[in-house]
């Protein structure tokens, strides 16, 4: 059996394992455009200004593919997908042939159609080499300009403010993590990140850039010019799936997936960024770029691909981090509407803040700001009824009447 995967992320990596757990004769073959070892995305902020080294970066080691006799194609990409002859063709022309492929070849960031990532000072980050390249430039930068406010925009502001570096976040939206967070949790990080002297304009969009002597020099508003010597997009990310266009694998938003991670293809199989998988929530599929979605995705996809029939259960929206000392944590629905009902257990003044989403009797979601202790318990209880079960030091049913 020829197992080929596309792609070294975490749905790639965990694919590999769940295979080796099955089968520790079939030949595996990793391409990847990126010639390293699985190293942690998560950390690239902080290996931009070099808060953590190289080595801290690989999760699996760096003897992976060698302890798992994964042959690989580093620094190749796949150009094409033949399914018909159950084959690809690289970025230099080679081809593979596979029995069962898996794709799971991520994303890249987007970037607004009228940035120019050549001008000196402008970058995105989202892999090993953006945050090389930043960290090469860093020596020149005193005033940073960061296009987003979601998680790695902000992880960006922290590393850089520890630097000296002068940092304005600017977010389209009115709120930062706008997708993972409500008004009132995000007012809280927004005064922290304030605090630590990090300017953030919401409802802000940026128009263009000023350049001078072939680099970037300010960020220029609907309201105002803002002084930069470098610019970060942290925007957003698209799936890479170029290679699977012109063929019959069925796509939407990403490639569509029933519970076994199998496209409409049957041994082909998609995990990761990519997936557009069942969601928990409502059945629907969608993508769902979250690193513990494309390890479990991977593990499903690598052990049905090795012959067993395992289960996705379905994605869940989660996000748990950590800045300047606050831990925030949200998961599954974070937003009421009019058949849901919110439940406060602590309010911000508090200290902390903590919601639940209900629903008929049910728990939906919930977000967890400061004080998340008791977010282990409530994790597996989405989708049940609070009275079942032990739900900890968790106040269900007199949270109405805690006093702020």
């Amino acid at each position: 059996m020829v197992y080929l995967i596309i792609g070294n992320g975490p749905a790639g990596v965990s694919a590999i394992e769940g295979i080796r757990q099955l089968d520790d004769q079939g030949k595996i073959i990793l391409v990847s455009k990126e010639n390293n070892p699985p190293y942690s995305r998560i950390m690239t902020p902080e290996y931009m200004t070099v808060e953590v080294e190289e080595k801290d970066l690989f999760w699996r080691g760096i003897d992976f593919y060698t302890e798992y006799n994964v042959e690989t194609f580093l620094g190749r990409v796949v150009k094409k997908i033949l399914p018909g002859q159950s084959m690809v063709v690289l970025d230099n022309n080679e081809m593979l042939i596979y029995d069962q492929l898996l794709i799971a070849s991520g994303s890249r960031p987007v970037v607004p159609s009228w940035v120019n990532l050549d001008t000196k000072g402008v970058f995105t980050l989202w892999d090993k080499l953006d945050s090389e390249k930043i960290n090469s430039h860093l020596a020149e930068v005193k005033n940073a300009v960061i296009v987003g406010g979601g998680l790695v925009g902000l992880q960006a502001a922290r590393a850089l403010a520890a630097q000296g570096v002068r940092v304005t976040i600017i977010e389209k939206m009115d709120r930062l993590m706008p997708v993972q967070l409500d008004e009132t949790a995000s007012s809280m990080l927004v005064r922290l990140v304030e605090q630590n002297e990090i300017e953030v304009l919401l409802n802000t969009e940026v128009m263009s850039l000023e350049t001078e002597n072939g680099g970037v020099a300010a960020v220029r508003t609907r309201e105002k010019e803002i002084p930069a010597d470098m610019v970060l997009f942290c925007i957003g990310i698209r799936p890479n799936l170029e290679m699977a266009s012109n063929t019959s694998l069925k796509l939407e938003q990403g490639l569509l997936v029933n519970e076994y991670m199998q496209t409409n293809l049957e041994n082909i199989y998609a995990a990761g960024d990519v997936a557009q998988a069942f969601c928990q929530h409502n059945g629907e599929q969608k993508l769902r770029a979250l690193w513990p979605c494309a390890v479990q995705q991977g593990k499903v996809a690598g052990a049905n691909m090795a012959g067993v029939r395992n289960r996705y259960k379905g994605s869940m929206a989660m996000n748990s981090f950590q800045l300047f000392g606050l831990s925030v944590l949200s998961l599954g629905q974070i937003e009421n509407t009019d058949d849901v009902e919110e439940k406060i257990l602590m309010y911000p003044a508090s200290g902390s803040y903590q919601k639940l989403l209900i629903k008929e009797g049910k728990l939906l979601g919930l977000i967890f700001v400061g004080d998340i202790q008791q977010a282990g318990i409530l994790f597996p209880k989405i989708g049940q009824f609070l009275e079942q079960g032990y739900w900890g030091n968790i106040p269900l049913v007199e949270v109405e009447n805690i006093q702020v």
